[in-house]
């Protein structure tokens, strides 16, 4: 018997699962909530990759508490945890949480700004309340916390303070700001959410009510899209001016810009129609695209 119960351990040590270390969640995590960055992040430089899914996977993780709870009080009380646990990070003393504990690592290695990791919890408090934007200026300023701060930290991973790749990396957040709101409408209007600008809104007398009800079949609301999907071309337009100015290596931070790209053409084509399913399609051809956008050295 004992004989047997030695074999037995041998086969359940061998087929026994490796713990997951807290970098392997951060890109798991990733990899499941927020594929087009998964994949930028792959192409980023060694020395970034790391404290890169740890600062997207502490983003998937307060981005994703509106649509994990049912009451107002229990979202607000989430993204609580998670300025408890960045004050803790600041204390060296990170929750048992692996998000936490790669984020520690990259404050204690880059000096990371608190500020930057508070504004991406605080971004996320209005879709708590499921309040709408009440201008498209207020969508920017909610993109500059939401998306530019992922950006922001990531130049100070680097240790990066050049001009050209700031204004850069602040157009582009902008960008994925209108244009996260975009492809949210179809999953938001099945909740019966709108957060479309009010002030586009009541110049077309378009009410949230009647997106809700008639979603697909409204010109207004098309007109609207357009407007956003404009000013996203605008500052990818922006972001793009700068190319010249930034060396090789910095410019696959701004990879996201060939994705947000490849959605602005896709939308066009749709007649700014945000419910046409082909906008739902994962783009195949995005992995082969970055590839090749940074073999060349633009985005």
């Amino acid at each position: 018997m004992r004989l047997l119960h030695c074999s037995f351990c041998q086969i359940r040590q061998k087929h026994t699962i490796p713990k997951q270390t807290g970098a392997e969640y951060c890109v798991e995590s990733v990899r499941k909530s927020d594929h087009e960055h998964y994949l930028t992040n792959l192409m980023l430089p060694t020395q970034l990759r790391t404290h890169a899914f740890a600062i997207r996977a502490f983003n998937c993780e307060v981005s994703g508490v509106r649509d994990s709870v049912s009451e107002k009080q229990i979202g607000l009380m989430r993204l609580q945890f998670w300025r408890d646990t960045i004050d803790r990070i600041y204390e060296n003393n990170p929750p048992q949480h692996p998000v936490a504990g790669q984020l520690h690592r990259a404050v204690l290695e880059h000096s990371l700004s608190k500020s930057l990791l508070l504004r991406l919890v605080d971004s996320r408090e209005q879709f708590i309340s499921d309040r709408p934007f009440e201008s498209l200026e207020e969508v920017e300023k909610y993109a500059d916390k939401a998306f530019g701060s992922v950006y922001l930290l990531f130049l100070e991973i680097i240790n990066n303070s050049d001009g050209h790749l700031k204004h850069a990396a602040t157009a582009l957040g902008r960008v994925e700001g209108l244009l996260t709101l975009l492809r949210a409408v179809p999953y938001n209007v099945s909740k019966r959410r709108v957060y479309l600008p009010t002030d586009l809104l009541m110049e077309r007398d378009l009410s949230a009510e009647e997106i809700i009800r008639s979603p697909v079949e409204n010109e207004p609301l098309r007109e609207v899209v357009e407007i956003i999907a404009s000013r996203a071309q605008e500052h990818l337009n922006s972001c793009r001016y700068r190319s010249r100015m930034i060396n090789r290596e910095n410019k696959r931070i701004l990879l996201p810009a060939v994705a947000a790209d490849a959605y602005l053409h896709k939308l066009s084509k749709c007649d700014c129609n945000v419910f046409d399913s082909k906008l739902n399609q994962r783009n195949s051809f995005l992995p082969l695209s970055l590839y090749y956008h940074k073999i060349r050295g633009f985005y």
